[in-house]
């Protein structure tokens, strides 16, 4: 079985890990895979998606462009670039990711002989969206994945598409087993400091503003609370830097900025962890990193973070206002054996449910399915 995954962007953000870990364990379950992505700025300093998939030892092809972005050159090149080489390669299956690796895919394969299977990973927040070019699409399309059973209902129903080539597959994380160092002084926090943690891209859409909100009504109920973000974004005026003078929280807050090396010891001064809306990918992997290093989480109720975390149990689904959230926090950072007891099992949750080698068998599996139905 050849399988050929695009993935029209470089940067390490959205559904980036999903799709370069999901390539170094089909490997290991003896898939050949090969993964064409756009290559990034040269000498770009930062974790990019080529560096990570040569460190996992994924085989890559520079046989593409795969821009994303209005470009008519490259766009016509690929398409002529993709049908030359799945000739060549026979490859069976061509796993897109993005909009873009998706109708590329369709328009560069749509009257070839030896058409392979093209599936569509739905790494969306919210869903694909419903219109009439992704209708048109899906018709053509041989199989769907997601990570989520809300998001593929939606799909399913949104364009009518067959049940049984669908996927839903967990998400998958890597619990973090590398050294821990104690950071709190350098930040700031006290010993005795409750810590609730947020982990994101600093944008406005992303429920800031309840976190804010509610954080200030905590910290009128709580002495010795901070409240830590990790993150960035060229919005943090208007997400984070307005909104803390404007509700007068600046003291208790603590902007951690973008971390990579000590990224794991950050998370481990937090108490409690809030997320009230996940990126753009949806699979909200700083929730799921949280939850395998042991912290409880507090979520709202949008996208799929009501399927990661356990009401009750792991943390706390709540409605997306500052009262309800308020509270809960309140709740969990007052009771320290409760505390406790939903980190740990927030910690076997996340190993048990989230391998990214179980992941990897499902979508060998799937992949052995689709084949044998065109068989």
């Amino acid at each position: 079985m050849k399988v050929l995954q695009l993935f029209s962007d470089w940067k390490w953000t959205g559904p980036a890990e999903p799709v370069v870990s999901l390539c170094e364990h089909l490997l290991i379950e003896g898939v050949d895979v090969e993964l064409a992505m756009r290559r990034a700025p040269q000498d770009f300093p930062e974790r990019t998606v080529e560096k990570e998939a040569k460190k996992r030892g994924i085989t890559l092809t520079y046989r593409f462009r795969m821009n994303r972005y209005f470009s008519l050159r490259d766009w016509l090149y690929d398409l002529r670039a993709i049908r030359r080489y799945v000739d060549e390669k026979n490859i069976d299956i061509i796993h897109t990711n993005l909009s873009h690796d998706h109708f590329l895919a369709l328009f560069s394969l749509s009257f070839s002989k030896k058409r392979p299977l093209i599936i569509r990973t739905d790494h969306k927040r919210d869903g694909m969206p419903i219109n009439t070019s992704m209708a048109w699409a899906m018709r053509r399309t041989d199989g769907l994945v997601t990570y989520s059973t809300g998001i593929m209902e939606q799909d399913i129903k949104g364009f009518s598409f067959p049940r049984e080539r669908t996927c839903v597959i967990s998400p998958g994380v890597k619990p973090y087993t590398g050294e821990i160092k104690d950071i709190r002084p350098s930040l700031g926090i006290k010993r005795e400091d409750k810590v609730v943690g947020v982990i994101g891209r600093l944008k406005p859409d992303r429920g800031y503003d309840t976190i804010l909100k509610a954080f200030k009504i905590l910290s009128g109920r709580v002495q010795g609370v901070k409240l830590l973000i990790m993150g960035r974004s060229s919005q943090i005026e208007k997400s984070i830097l307005k909104p803390l003078v404007e509700l007068g929280i600046e003291e208790d807050v603590i902007l951690a900025g973008y971390r990579i090396e000590d990224y794991f010891s950050v998370i481990a001064t937090f108490d409690i962890y809030v997320m009230m809306r996940a990126g753009s990918d949806g699979t909200a992997r700083a929730l799921r990193e949280v939850m395998a290093m042991g912290k409880p989480a507090i979520v709202s109720r949008t996208g799929m973070l009501p399927e990661l975390v356990q009401d009750g149990i792991t943390g706390y689904v709540v409605n997306q206002d500052e009262s309800s959230l308020a509270s809960k926090m309140e709740e969990l950072l007052t009771d320290n054996e409760k505390r406790a007891l939903f980190g740990e099992r927030a910690r076997i949750y996340a190993k048990e449910r989230w391998s990214y080698i179980s992941q990897a068998k499902e979508i060998k599996a799937f992949y052995e399915r689709l084949l044998s139905r065109r068989g």
